[in-house]
């Protein structure tokens, strides 16, 4: 499972368009998990063995991100995307003219809604 959508977020001149969950910490006790996600110049360059290209794309996900009445200790890998996919577009409808320095925040987190619109894998 990945999302797709073409970024250059580095200005490397090479866009990363698929992104896939490289990283997973579970905080029990504030029940938070931070993902970070690494971008693919393509679904086959992830299967070939490639790095990703560019820094890694880093959010955090509290309960309240995820239906009510969830398991916190029964979150999927597909439950963090579609938590991922709710917040960034949350984030990108918060402030269409944003100040590009400033990260929109909600519940006072900035989240990155660069991954906005971003498809299934």
């Amino acid at each position: 499972m990945a999302l797709v959508k073409s970024l250059d977020r580095d200005n490397l001149g090479a866009s990363a368009q698929y992104w896939r969950i490289l990283h997973r910490e579970d905080f029990f006790d504030p029940q938070m998990i931070e993902i970070a996600l690494g971008g693919y110049v393509s679904e086959a360059a992830r299967r070939a063995g490639c790095r990703p290209i560019g820094a890694l794309l880093r959010y955090r996900l509290r309960l309240e991100d995820f239906p009510p009445g969830t398991n916190f200790h029964a979150i999927t890998t597909a439950m963090l995307y579609t938590a991922l996919r709710d917040k960034v577009a949350k984030a990108a409808a918060l402030s269409p003219n944003r100040n590009p320095h400033r990260l929109p925040e909600i519940a006072g987190v900035g989240v990155d809604p660069c991954l906005a619109q971003a498809e299934d894998a």
